[in-house]
């Protein structure tokens, strides 16, 4: 698909296109350089809704997750953004949906705008972050859900 097509799909996304309730199935962070990880392993749960009046909601953790870890030394300490949890309402404009953060688990996220590429493929949403500096460089996440249906 050339760039052209890309922004007109993109142009002709609504509200409408998001509405329902979609259930993780993939966190990826891709790095710079191509290389792809998964900082939850390959066994993810979650699950993103989208109102029609507007709102959403979004829960994601890894599958297995522990409340605390062994530390090796008999000591447990709790494991780093293993959950993510926010809610409030978003808008979509392009190939973007930006959620505008008005609950969520993480304080510093309250009241943020959070910007998030979208690609819809039949049942499939990706969500992909803006560019993000990280300790070894720069990072995307990329999250892919699937559309929940009876």
């Amino acid at each position: 698909m050339t760039a052209t097509k890309v922004r007109e799909a993109h142009a002709h996304t609504t509200v409408s296109d998001f509405i329902g309730t979609w259930k993780l199935v993939d966190y990826s962070f891709l790095h710079e350089d191509g290389t792809v990880e998964k900082p939850w392993g390959d066994q993810v749960v979650g699950y993103l809704l989208y109102s029609a009046e507007g709102y959403m909601s979004g829960n994601l953790s890894p599958a297995g997750r522990r409340h605390s870890i062994e530390t090796g030394d008999g000591q447990k300490r709790s494991r780093k953004r293993d959950y993510i949890a926010y809610a409030g309402p978003y808008t979509v404009e392009g190939d973007t949906v930006t959620h505008h953060v008005e609950v969520s688990l993480f304080p510093n996220w309250l009241g943020t705008a959070q910007l998030r590429y979208h690609k819809r493929e039949g049942n499939t949403l990706t969500l992909r972050t803006p560019p993000i500096p990280s300790g070894d460089g720069v990072v995307a996440v990329q999250l892919t859900w699937e559309k929940v249906t009876k």
